[in-house]
């Protein structure tokens, strides 16, 4: 008997499997290289191989050490098989994959897809650096999704640490070597080894008990917030059982080596939380703070109205109980009833205004005060607040403010030159200090720049400067006319019990398709609105719809893809790539070829030729992919998402022809214009900014809606822009004249989904409430176009 642990290579398996050479070895087996002959390609087999209670015998089989350790192997063994079997039914891209298990030389073996790269630890050494935030994040997510994969199907890793995750030459991850069995069989064996349960500085507290009762997601996450800490801080966390006793772990916002987003850094420490309850109970309670963007900072309009906001504050104080406070004794009060801060753009144009020359309103005169003495007017001058005297001074030049009867007409004292021999030069004082306003310069400045947004940024302005929303007429300003507050609805009908989650078309217009959260699809006829076809979504409620001629494609949030005939009601295709999400489905130039996006950062390209794989995938977003639009005639695919950028890809070539940046927030909607020349992009802040495919500049922004724009549709002739969005609002716009709109009253809840018919001449919504309404679109307002 010999206990060399490793089988010799060139030792054949199962009559399918040629050793090749070992890959590594550890306490519970060894993983080979080997090459399956039938196929020609090489796999990874892992041998269940417990080296505390197993031999080799003549070389090759396996057996337990002692009598013994007899029942300690066979129970292990069953544990192995197990595993193999459960790893084996997950289908994800992002979890290595398993082809087999079976029996052989008294042991049992799990054949593996051989992941070519390198481990994460490994890919970490090799950058020479601490990654950066978008690597990270690229690694992060796709792992995020694997896990939770697994925790659904009521299992756990158990072993999540740097060397236990491949990198792809892709630079894709994968988890590899699950120790949900390793831990059940060290905890079984009556030769119990802490070592064999655990991985100092990864494993948390719990998993070094001698039973997984306490053990759950909170125990991958631990690992997983533990290898993510070793990425961007160079080192492993102190041991769990060490933290109990005296926890001197540096805080990852401390620790970390490069820059990283502050919610990023946070998640990380609440994933390393040592109590149970501390850390998040689950992928999807951790996600979000993981990966969610910085919040950015405010751009100049928004600093505008900040400033505007802050100097009505100012004044309002001034004005008050600062005004109070500096004023001394015998000192009058402006009138009680002269006019605030303006507010907005009066306010702004009012500081423009030139002081009065060599003149100051000096306290007003009334019966009961105190004799006027002029050396006490510089004191008086510089107590009282010069807004507050300039505008008493003006609402008694213009007769707006009556001045209560004791107070009489203000004492205007002349201001005393200095000599040319002799000039004073003030005391330092704050609020004495010239403002940046005062200069003629600066003045017409600002205002030629005030002139300048108005055209550049009329919807926005109007917001900042009145703190109205854009489109609504406040005082002498109006930016966008509100042609009708209500368009005149023609028909309606209840479709689905639930919310309506997408609206359609047909090619030839004659039936109206819909998605709602009650799990179907369902078809009506558009003339008279009666029911076609109801379809039973077998992948759960539609993420996503697109309709091309007779065709329908959903998209669900297990990663599927289903192609159906809207006539016959038959699922034609079905195509699932992996487990993440689905947020966006469209026809891609064919009713034969459709593009799905996801909350894995790509678009894949499949044909209904092959539903085994995408013919193409589509790479280069840096978050979740979360709309889509394809260009008529097939030529160009745009596609938005949650990095806040829109890329434009050639369907001929799968190449990418450009990247628009500079949205405000993610990019939640996208639709061409039937001409293929421009498109819409709604955001998650409610606004839609118009693109064109020729140019990577915006060519107009609109504003209105107030939440996530959920829908945008452009008319049949591309002069008329539909949108819904999440705060319950439609708006339709005259693109010839985008200052023109109209909203839709009467919506309930509001509508998520519309399309226009054909000839432009009605707009269907689907609203919340389940309800689909017709809407019927007059002359005059189609006369807007124009």
């Amino acid at each position: 008997m010999t206990h060399l642990i490793a089988l010799p290579g060139g030792t054949e398996l199962a009559g399918d499997y040629k050793i090749d050479r070992v890959l590594g070895a550890g306490g519970f087996g060894v993983t080979y290289l080997a090459e399956e002959m039938a196929l020609s390609r090489l796999v990874s087999i892992k041998e269940y191989f417990p080296s505390d209670f197993a031999a080799r015998t003549d070389g090759v089989a396996a057996s337990p050490r002692s009598q013994d350790c007899t029942s300690d192997y066979q129970w292990g063994l069953e544990r192995f098989i197990e595993e193999a079997q459960t790893l084996a039914k997950f289908d994800h891209a992002h979890i290595v994959k398993v082809y087999r298990t079976f029996r052989a030389n008294n042991t049992a073996y799990m054949v593996l897809h051989f992941e070519e790269g390198q481990s994460l630890k490994s890919w970490l050494k090799g950058l020479g650096r601490a990654p950066r935030q978008k690597e990270i994040d690229r690694i992060l997510a796709p792992l995020l999704d694997a896990l939770e994969t697994i925790h659904k199907a009521d299992f756990l890793h158990r072993d999540i640490a740097p060397d236990n995750i491949i990198i792809r030459k892709s630079g894709e991850p994968v988890l590899i070597d699950f120790g949900a069995a390793r831990g059940d069989i060290a905890a079984h064996s009556k030769t119990k080894t802490v070592s064999a349960l655990v991985k100092p500085g990864y494993s948390p507290y719990e998993q070094y008990a001698e039973t997984s009762r306490q053990q759950g997601p909170w125990t991958d996450i631990y690992a997983l917030a533990a290898t993510l800490y070793h990425a961007i801080t160079g080192k492993r966390p102190p041991d769990s059982p060490s933290r109990m006793l005296n926890d001197d772990m540096v805080p990852a916002k401390d620790a970390a080596l490069s820059a990283y987003r502050a919610t990023f850094l946070e998640a990380i420490q609440r994933g390393l939380a040592l109590g149970i309850d501390a850390r998040p109970q689950s992928v999807a309670a951790w996600r979000g703070a993981l990966l969610a963007p910085e919040p950015e900072k405010p751009g100049i309009i928004a600093r505008m109205r900040g400033a505007t906001e802050a100097r009505g504050g100012q004044h309002k104080a001034n004005d008050g109980r600062s005004a109070i406070a500096a004023r001394p004794l015998g000192a009058a009060l402006p009138p009680p009833d002269a006019p605030g801060p303006a507010g907005g753009l009066l306010d702004f144009v009012d500081a423009l205004k030139p002081p009065p020359a060599k003149t100051v309103v000096a306290a007003a005169k009334t019966d009961d005060a105190p004799k006027h003495n002029p050396s006490d007017a510089p004191a008086a001058r510089a107590a009282l607040p010069r807004a507050a005297l300039a505008r008493a001074a003006d609402a008694k030049a213009s007769k707006a403010v009556p001045l209560p009867a004791k107070i009489a007409k203000p004492v205007v004292l002349p201001v005393s030159k200095p000599s040319a021999k002799k000039r004073l030069r003030p005391a330092p004082d704050v609020a004495r200090r010239r403002p940046l306003t005062r200069g003629l310069k600066t003045k017409v400045t600002l205002a030629a720049a005030l002139a300048g947004a108005f055209f550049a940024f009329p919807d926005q302005l109007a917001k900042v400067l009145s703190g109205a929303p854009a489109g609504i007429t406040t005082g002498a300003i109006s930016t966008t006319q509100v042609a009708e507050r209500a368009i005149a609805q023609s028909g309606a009908f209840k479709a689905h019990d639930g919310t309506i989650d997408a609206l359609a078309l047909s090619g030839d217009g004659r039936l109206i398709v819909t998605t709602g959260s009650d799990r179907t699809l369902k078809t009506w006829d558009a003339a008279s609105q009666a029911p076609r076809t109801t379809i039973r979504l077998d992948d759960g409620a539609a993420t996503a719809l697109s309709v091309r001629n007779n065709r329908a494609v959903t998209g669900h949030a297990d990663g599927s893809v289903a192609i159906y005939d809207l006539d016959s009601g038959r699922r034609l295709y079905r195509f699932k790539r992996n487990d993440a999400s689905i947020w966006a489905v469209v026809f891609a130039g064919s009713e034969d070829r459709v593009a799905a996006a996801g909350h894995d950062w790509t678009v894949a390209l499949w044909e209904t030729a092959s539903e085994a794989a995408p013919v193409s995938l589509l790479e280069g977003h840096e978050n979740a992919v979360q709309a889509l639009a394809a260009e008529p005639s097939g030529k160009w695919l745009a596609s938005g998402g949650a990095d806040k950028t829109v890329k434009l890809w050639n369907l001929e070539t799968g190449s990418g022809r450009r990247t628009y940046r500079n949205n405000p927030d993610f990019v939640s909607a996208l639709a061409f214009a039937p001409d293929g020349g421009t498109f819409a992009a709604g955001g998650l802040d409610g606004s839609i900014r118009l693109l064109q495919t020729s140019s990577a500049r915006s060519q107009r922004t609109l504003t209105g809606h107030t939440a996530r724009v959920t829908h945008l549709a452009f008319s049949a002739s591309g002069d008329l822009l539909a949108s819904a969005a999440e705060d319950g609002s439609v708006r339709l716009r005259g693109l010839k004249r985008t200052r023109v709109y109209w909203s839709l009253g009467g919506l309930d809840k509001g509508a998520k989904a519309l399309a226009f018919s054909g000839d432009g001449h009605a707009l269907f919504t689907g609203g919340q409430d389940g309800t689909v309404r017709i809407w019927a679109l007059s002359e005059p307002q189609l006369a807007q176009r124009n």
